[in-house]
């Protein structure tokens, strides 16, 4: 699932608001930015549940469990697709996509191929 669009095609990536040259992007990536939060998030839930465990109920206990695993489930899952490069570093434009990390992985692959052939003068150029 991706929210907005990503597009690779005539020698440029098209978003939901923007579009990218091929031959201008230098970095192009998929990053989780809330993995290391929810990781700690859930740390900080299964944490408190087994120090206070003797005063929790049961259903106490299974509600900060499910959020932990909610948490590390989320974590891992959200991402982010960056499309980097001179003109876009340092502002918003870099930070083009947001999705599931399995499919922006999928748009990252194609945006990389299609810069390969860009690069080697392929059906593209």
């Amino acid at each position: 699932m991706i929210f907005g669009h990503v597009e690779v095609s005539d020698g440029a990536v098209s978003t939901h608001r923007d579009s990218y040259l091929l031959k201008n992007l230098t970095v192009v990536s998929v990053r989780r930015p809330f993995f290391a939060g929810s990781l700690l998030a859930a740390a900080g839930a299964l944490g408190f549940a087994a120090a206070f465990a003797d005063l929790l109920y049961l259903f106490e206990i299974a509600c900060l469990t499910g959020f932990a695993v909610l948490a590390m489930l989320g974590g891992h899952t959200v991402a982010q697709l960056k499309l980097l490069s001179r003109e876009t570093k340092g502002t918003e434009l870099a930070d083009a996509v947001w999705g599931t990390y399995s499919a922006l992985q999928r748009e990252r692959l194609k945006i990389a191929g299609a810069l390969r052939e860009d690069k080697l003068g392929g059906p593209e150029s």
